[in-house]
């Protein structure tokens, strides 16, 4: 039997290579005489745009474009006729009404006397760009706008432990940016809260995981607030670390808190309440009575019913107890009396909590 010959490839014409890339790209090439104005468009323009491909006046190309954006088409046009070359965006009403973001670029020929005579270039449908991008920007508002409304300070970290730049901790601390800058930021903070803080941020930047830690920090009037300072590892792909970024939250200025502790009625404190705490503090009801010298009866007492009636000072010594072990009572505009735990030095945690059996 004859052997069968391998079949070849047909070939395909650059016209055939023209419209797939035109079809898979998004994109139309045209080409205009600038002395006549005629204009030649391929079939990916005229699939782009909604016009004819046997258009040939600009103005054509003129009226798909949206009325906000007309300026700058007429930038476009003024600068081909000038021998500038072109790379604008705008937007374009097609026939069909629906709205396309494209990008217009041109380069400009120029004739034996120097002057421009032809601009060829393209058109690429940049809608979905488009689009993406402006769902990021909405993102990022989103963003800035609650940081902007939780947040007194905004910073940022390199890995290897560089603070760039924090104009609103300067603002809020005094300090200068070379202070910042160098890592400064611990002298800010009130000298019974700086070892711990200090601590908590080392053993988080070592472990690259998230820190907080509440403290005092002096504000430029010299006047000390309680604030929230968290701060979370930016990962990249490989679970290197790319950056650090950390708020602080001013806990004494939100909206949320009217009063610090000591300003708290006793009687607000209720049953819930310190059931709240103890569940921080991982305490048991021996665990509180032992750390208030008041029995556990009370306690437990206190707590099922919501509320029962106890002697003040048995009340002051179960606060005081557990404001000892890291808890702060803080009073919110709404009457409601709620919990900030501030964990204290091993030590001092040792000291307030005695080792007792559940």
């Amino acid at each position: 039997m004859p052997r069968e010959e391998p079949r070849q490839p047909v070939p395909a014409s650059l016209a055939q290579i023209l419209r797939l890339v035109e079809e898979l790209a998004q994109i139309g090439l045209w080409s205009i005489d600038l002395r006549s104005g005629v204009l030649s468009l391929s079939d990916g323009v005229a699939r782009l745009t909604g016009l004819s491909q046997q258009t040939t006046r600009m103005e054509a190309l003129r009226a798909l474009v949206h009325p906000e954006d007309s300026p700058i088409f007429e930038e476009v046009s003024a600068a081909l006729r000038t021998g500038i070359p072109v790379d604008r965006g705008f937007r374009i009403v097609r026939p069909d009404r629906t709205v396309r973001w494209v990008e217009f670029k041109g380069n400009v020929v120029l004739g034996a006397d120097s002057r421009p005579v032809r601009a060829d270039g393209l058109i690429v449908d940049v809608t979905s760009r488009h689009e993406t991008t402006q769902s990021v920007l909405r993102n990022q508002a989103r963003y800035e706008g609650l940081v902007q409304a939780i947040a007194a300070v905004v910073w940022l970290m390199s890995p290897d432990g560089v603070h760039q730049p924090s104009p609103s901790w300067c603002t809020l601390t005094g300090q200068t940016p070379e202070e910042w800058h160098a890592g400064g930021w611990a002298s800010a903070i009130h000298p019974e809260d700086r070892e711990r803080a200090a601590s908590a941020w080392a053993t988080a930047f070592r472990r690259q995981e998230p820190y907080e830690a509440n403290y005092r920090l002096r504000r430029a009037d010299g006047d000390y607030r309680w604030v929230s300072s968290r701060a979370v590892p930016v990962l990249n792909p490989d679970r290197s670390v790319r950056e650090w970024i950390g708020l602080v939250i001013d806990m004494t200025s939100t909206a949320s808190v009217m009063t610090q502790p000591r300003d708290l009625a006793l009687f607000d404190i209720s049953g819930p309440l310190i059931r709240s705490a103890r569940a921080m503090l991982n305490w048991s009801i021996p665990d509180l009575a032992a750390a208030a010298e008041v029995s556990g009866s009370s306690i437990k007492r206190f707590e099922e019913s919501g509320g029962a009636a106890l002697r003040p000072r048995t009340r002051a010594a179960i606060r005081n107890a557990l404001e000892a072990a890291g808890i702060t009572f803080v009073a919110r505009l709404s009457g409601e009396v709620g919990l900030v735990f501030r964990p204290v030095a091993p030590e001092a945690q040792r000291e307030s909590r005695p080792d007792t059996a559940d």
